[in-house]
């Protein structure tokens, strides 16, 4: 198995690259202009401001692109290949802007850590992102060690995030990683979302074999930790496939998810096409609503705080563009 087939390089991905003149590689890192990417002979480094045909995407952790020699001799990436899914939120720093956060993932695991309470809002938040980016997900409890009832926890994770597969973890110990390898059968990426000190890293070094990620303890107060992983990384795994850590998220912010939040939802997204006035309910007292009344309280909120959101969204890029 050469280094890209182990990456998930299939026929799919070559054809599309015989397209251009480079070479098929992947994006591992992004580093402010330049990327590091694997290639069938190994990983270089390469420039990925080229004024050739990118176009209008910049390269982002797992896109599959092509490398062409540049002036001296220096590979820059010549065209981002189109993207099969994509983890994206809202940019922070810009109210109406999206940021890219890990492209052809197969699967999304947001990983919350059993050393801290479930925090519904925040669990669901992540769900719809990564539903929306086109990928499959699955919930990761991490720290299952420090908890006296995980299977609980797993009950509770299962009612907010229906539809994806719920993992209980404990890295150290080595429990669950067996079901969290089993994700990536078939040279699949997983994405890791998740705050900080959830236990993504730690996830990581056990699969890899290897600290190939910093971890550290978090605050014996609240379980918060502090950003360890400072990059979005893809990396491989020693049976094939591989994982992308990224930076711990507190608050993760939607972007144009609607679908993802259906995904989320999927109890409330089919009752609101019951509704008398489906193309105008709020699910607030309106005559004929069919939500109301008929979901738990919570998940409506949360639901209803999010679709708000994201109207808001909608307004203010047809104001940005108007």
């Amino acid at each position: 198995m050469t280094p890209l087939e182990a990456l998930g390089a299939d026929q799919r991905w070559r054809e599309l690259a015989e397209h251009g003149e480079g070479r098929l590689a992947r994006v591992v890192q992004v580093d402010r202009g330049e990327c590091e990417v694997m290639t069938d002979d190994g990983q270089i480094r390469v420039s990925s401001d080229s004024q050739r045909a990118q176009g209008d995407v910049a390269p982002a952790t797992g896109d599959w692109v092509t490398v062409v020699p540049g002036p001296d001799d220096t590979p820059v990436v010549e065209r981002v290949l189109e993207r099969r899914t994509l983890v994206a939120r809202r940019d922070p720093a810009e109210r109406a802007r999206p940021q890219a956060l890990v492209a052809n993932a197969d699967v999304v695991g947001v990983v919350h850590g059993l050393d801290r309470r479930i925090n519904p809002a925040q669990l669901e938040r992540f769900c719809v992102v990564g539903w929306q980016s086109g990928a499959a997900v699955a919930v990761i409890l991490a720290k299952a060690d420090l908890r006296r009832n995980p299977r609980r926890d797993a009950d509770k994770a299962a009612g907010l995030a229906p539809g994806a597969t719920v993992l209980v973890t404990a890295a150290l110990r080595g429990e669950g990683l067996g079901q969290v390898a089993s994700l990536l059968e078939g040279n699949r990426t997983l994405a890791l979302l998740g705050p900080s000190g959830a236990g993504k890293s730690t996830l990581v070094n056990t699969l890899a074999g290897t600290d190939a990620q910093v971890t550290r303890e978090v605050r014996p107060g609240d379980s918060k930790g502090r950003h360890t992983t400072i990059a979005r990384r893809l990396i491989p795994l020693p049976g094939g496939g591989s994982i992308v850590d990224t930076p711990g998220i507190r608050a993760v912010g939607p972007w144009q998810a609607w679908e993802g939040l259906a995904s989320a939802y999927p109890e409330i997204d089919d009752l609101d096409h019951r509704c008398r006035f489906a193309q105008n309910c709020w699910h607030q007292g309106e005559p004929g609503c069919a939500v109301a009344g008929n979901v738990d309280e919570g998940r409506l909120s949360r639901y209803l705080d999010l679709a708000h959101e994201l109207a808001d969204q909608d307004l203010d890029r047809t104001r940005q563009w108007s």
